[in-house]
């Protein structure tokens, strides 16, 4: 069954096992010595945090998907770079707008939303917009720079046929080293079924989608903060499934995810570089 498409200009205890990877991000391998240290999860105590939900993943059973071993950071002068923080065009701001977009006769009630990256079959990373209802989640674009929604994609919750979480990993015989953190993968069509022309054309419809924190999380303020926390996906998604009538056929369980990249110079130029997001560079805004 295809998903409706639309485009406008704790429950079971899983437990992952992260390992210590080395897939490059220089971005984030630098202390940053301004760093706030402590702990708090008030707004006015974290100067800087846009947020004040605090994580509750960190209080359950589940074993995180994100990087726990401090091998990734999103330093202060990085933080300051991303739109999506800005009190003035970041995601408190697209928040409003996007649940205009929410069919509730159709979806049923709105759970949650959050800012993560997207990873594309071809590896490239872009920041995205996740809302969650009870029968439908959505992958929305949105322009953090003018402050508008660009596109989006429902999937309908009783369309997927498989969730798997885990950890990220390249082919065997891959050239693109390894990754430090995991993700959750999407699949609302058998992987079987999808063919080597939609496989290596970059604009071809891939029937599933993958998606891991926010490089957000990794400042130090922002690393309790909800929003950014692909955990915190996991557990609302896995809870909506809990509640649909055919919810327990859809298989949810822990498995290695693999981004079948091999040697792809474009992908590493296009995520080094930080095109799939949308920065203050240095006076450029794009």
């Amino acid at each position: 069954m295809e998903p409706n498409v639309h485009f406008n200009s704790n429950s079971c205890e899983t437990k992952i096992q992260m390992e210590s990877k080395t897939f490059e991000n220089k971005a984030f391998e630098h202390d940053d010595g301004s760093l706030d240290k402590t702990d708090h999860f008030r707004r006015e105590d974290r100067p800087g945090s846009m947020y004040s939900v605090r994580s509750n993943a960190s209080t359950t059973s589940r074993s995180s998907v994100n990087c726990t071993s401090g091998a990734v950071r999103c330093p202060n002068m990085r933080l300051r770079q991303f739109f999506s923080y800005s009190s003035e065009t970041g995601f408190q701001k697209a928040e409003h707008e996007i649940k205009k977009i929410l069919l509730p006769e159709k979806d049923g009630q709105f759970i949650g939303n959050w800012l993560l990256i997207e990873i594309s079959n071809w590896d490239f990373h872009r920041e995205k917009i996740v809302l969650l209802a009870e029968k439908a989640f959505y992958v929305i674009s949105y322009d953090f720079i003018k402050s508008k929604l660009t596109g989006y994609k429902r999937i309908a919750l009783d369309d997927l046929k498989k969730i798997k979480f885990g950890i990220l990993k390249y082919p065997s015989s891959s050239f693109m080293g390894e990754y430090k953190y995991g993700a959750i993968k999407l699949s609302w069509d058998s992987e079987e079924n999808i063919t080597v022309f939609q496989k290596w054309n970059p604009l071809a419809d891939i029937p599933f989608t993958i998606f891991t924190s926010h490089h957000i999380l990794y400042n130090e303020k922002e690393k309790e903060t909800s929003i950014y926390n692909c955990d915190e996906f996991i557990a609302s998604l896995e809870y909506a499934m809990s509640k649909l009538p055919q919810g327990s056929n859809i298989e949810f369980k822990e498995e290695p995810i693999e981004i079948e990249s091999y040697a792809s110079l474009s992908s590493i130029l296009y995520n080094q570089n930080w095109l799939g997001f949308q920065l203050n560079r240095n006076g450029l805004n794009f």
